[in-house]
């Protein structure tokens, strides 16, 4: 089986890097800065709609999409924690014989940076992310690059793995099937009414939700 996994909030914690850089954005555009609950709250969509939806005016989105990855390239990328046995849950499933892989509305460029950063980058066969000219940048629109990128399997033949509705119904758009994961930015309630398949409470359960999806 292929496994798809989210990033943010499903294999690392992200949250100071990507608020601190939220936060520095507001800031420096003289916007009233959201709570960090509100920040917290609103992650999971593509950048530019994530801004809209906390305030930033249409005039400024632009600006502020650009001030947001210049922080995060050089601070905030750098700022995230590797969830306790994702690094063991990623190769036991490649040990099991699954292809890996990533589709996150984050940019391609701070996604590779972070990845090999944290020594994860050849852990995934495609590496699906958002394009930096915002081409495509929407969940369902990830999960097609990582579909693309992988040779088209069938839809029977891949699993998401992730934290937030985003996930689940973006792999749906494609006939995916879903895993939710609670130790993320969402929570149980969130993902089954989304439509998960499985709600995942720790990292190893997540190898025996792919092994009952596969079949074995």
């Amino acid at each position: 089986m292929i496994v798809i996994f989210d990033l943010d909030g499903t294999v690392w914690d992200s949250i100071d890097g990507i608020a601190g850089s939220l936060e520095h954005t507001f800031e420096s555009l003289d916007l009233p800065v959201p709570s960090r609950a509100e920040l917290t709250a609103n992650l999971g969509p593509p950048l530019q709609l994530m801004l809209a939806e906390l305030g930033v005016p249409d005039e400024l989105v632009d600006a502020a999409t650009l001030r947001y990855r210049e922080r995060y390239v050089s601070w905030g990328a750098y700022q995230a924690v590797v969830y306790p046995g994702i690094e063991r849950l990623l190769d036991d499933l490649a040990a099991d014989g699954h292809r890996l892989a990533t589709a996150t509305s984050k940019g391609e460029g701070p996604t590779r940076q972070m990845l090999e950063h944290f020594g994860l980058l050849e852990r995934f066969e495609v590496v699906g992310a958002a394009t930096m000219d915002a081409s495509a940048i929407t969940k369902p629109a990830v999960v097609d690059r990582a579909l693309e990128g992988l040779g088209r399997p069938a839809p029977g033949e891949c699993l998401m793995v992730g934290d937030r509705h985003y996930d689940v119904t973006g792999a749906a758009e494609h006939g995916i099937d879903c895993a939710g994961v609670t130790w993320g930015y969402g929570d149980a309630t969130e993902l089954r009414d989304a439509g998960a398949i499985a709600v995942a409470d720790r990292p190893e359960e997540v190898r025996a939700v792919v092994q009952e999806a596969s079949g074995n």
